[in-house]
């Protein structure tokens, strides 16, 4: 009598098969963690620059100097307000401040911020806005319209490229002159105007020069509608920014980057400076999904690692 061997229609070593399975399957799992991690922040950062990033700044107007004092000054007001923070001790900074300078001034407000202590030329109003308002810790830094952030000169580069993405409509002072060293101005708002004086000035350590440092600030308060300001349009040279802005603190920043792993510096040169690293938050979502995804691959590297113990059991 002849026996036929039975033949098996599936596969019934579960072991083997399972093992099979999972090394078939990691390299996909894999693959798709990695292409979320690179995808969800740049994908993040993208649609960040068709917002608008107007942030706590209602209104900006700026007036060339010189202006007579005894005549009718001409205010105008700019697309974009562009605040950058750098330091004349910062290698980085030179790259980028080299590159502001062919901005378009007529169109870009530029105020340029010394928040160092170590600066030759540092303002201490400049630093309560670096640290209080912005809450940054990074130089050098741009904020664009009071709500935009680029971190680093590898990002700073990035302006124009931002700047033309972004929608931004100033309003809220409906009246604004400068009549025989008097400014008047009216706003249907609660806000108060911010006024800085800039300077063009001569850089610590190269022979070039700032041409819009900030050199000093002072605050309008909204019932003060007619403000004697002589004393500011006694410079030969330099600009006036009008702000009209919220007094709140601090000032929410959204990355308007497609390269949030810019490069940074961090102003750790001064002494007081004992704030840990932080980061602007474009890796928030691609860690949240990182987490969720890692998350729901454990099972299966448990059962994977399982089997293959079974495996190793098995040979012995």
């Amino acid at each position: 009598m002849v026996h036929r061997s039975r033949v098996p229609l599936l596969n019934t070593c579960l072991s083997e098969s399972r093992t099979v399975v999972a090394k078939r399957n990691m390299p996909v799992m894999v693959l798709i963690v990695v292409l979320f991690m690179v995808i969800s922040p740049t994908a993040s950062s993208a649609g960040n620059l068709a917002k608008e990033s107007q942030s706590g700044i209602e209104d900006v107007f700026f007036l060339d100097l010189p202006c007579d004092v005894n005549s009718t000054c001409e205010i105008s007001r700019p697309i974009h307000l562009v605040e950058y923070f750098g330091a004349d001790w910062c290698e980085p900074c030179e790259s980028l401040e080299l590159f502001l300078e062919t901005l378009d001034y007529n169109q870009i407000a530029l105020i340029q911020h010394h928040p160092s202590v170590l600066d030759y030329s540092y303002l201490n109003h400049s630093k309560t806005v670096f640290e209080q308002e912005y809450r940054l810790l990074f130089i050098p830094s741009l904020v664009v319209n009071g709500g935009g952030l680029l971190t680093g000169s590898t990002q700073g580069i990035e302006l124009n490229q931002s700047l033309a993405n972004i929608n931004t409509n100033f309003s809220g002072i409906n009246d604004i002159s400068i009549e025989n060293g008097m400014l008047f101005w009216n706003t249907s708002t609660e806000h108060n105007l911010t006024i800085w004086r800039l300077e063009e000035t001569s850089h610590e350590y190269h022979n070039r020069s700032l041409p819009y440092l900030a050199v000093e600030r002072i605050t309008v308060t909204n019932g003060d509608k007619q403000h004697d300001i002589s004393q500011l349009l006694n410079h030969s040279n330099g600009r006036l920014i009008f702000i009209l802005q919220d007094s709140e603190e601090p000032r929410p920043l959204q990355s308007i980057s497609t390269s949030p792993t810019g490069e940074k510096s961090l102003t750790e040169r001064e002494e007081e400076t004992k704030q840990p690293f932080a980061h602007d938050g474009d890796y928030d979502l691609a860690v949240i999904t990182f987490a969720l995804l890692f998350l729901a691959l454990l099972p299966a590297l448990m059962s994977f690692r399982n089997l293959q113990r079974q495996d190793s059991e098995e040979a012995e």
